[in-house]
């Protein structure tokens, strides 16, 4: 017996499991990156940051892409395989859009505004650029692998 399709596209779902997903494991991958440091680098400096960067970043990669898988198998959509693969391939390039677009904006306020400015911007500006990252990809991906409604001028029962 086979359980019904959910036939609707399924873009809600893609995004707030992404979201859920990849914002949970982006601080959990931070965290355990922190106390990587703390317990095994101790006297770190500059080379201290590197954990907790590679925990982020696979935090982010892992979580968006498990967030999206267990959404849409829950709700029962199509395409759910074509579409994570697609996603799992997509965020790595969206997470380094993100880091460069980043790093430029805020080179730019710093160099014409000052620290103080940089810091306020810092604080409000990573987490909804993050989001809109998350969104846009989710997005993207679930777009790219839709299932197409059939119509009655098509192929297919052909």
């Amino acid at each position: 017996m086979q359980l019904s399709r959910n036939n609707k596209s399924g873009y809600l779902a893609a995004i707030i499991g992404s979201l859920i997903g990849a914002v949970v494991l982006l601080y959990v991958g931070g965290y355990l990156g922190m106390i990587y440091v703390n317990n095994f680098m101790p006297n770190a400096e500059l080379d201290g940051i590197v954990p907790p960067l590679i925990g982020q970043f696979l935090g982010w990669w892992v979580g968006e892409v498990l967030g999206c898988l267990v959404v849409l198998r829950w709700l029962n959509y199509r395409k759910v395989n074509q579409t994570v693969k697609l996603l799992a391939m997509l965020t790595p390039i969206a997470i380094i859009c993100w880091m460069l677009f980043s790093l430029f904006i805020f080179q730019w306020v710093n160099s014409n505004f000052g620290d103080s400015m940089f810091i306020k911007l810092h604080n409000q500006f990573r987490p909804i650029s993050v989001g809109i990252t998350i969104i846009a990809s989710a997005w993207l991906a679930r777009y790219m692998t839709k299932p197409r409604p059939r119509h009655r001028h098509s192929y297919e029962s052909m």
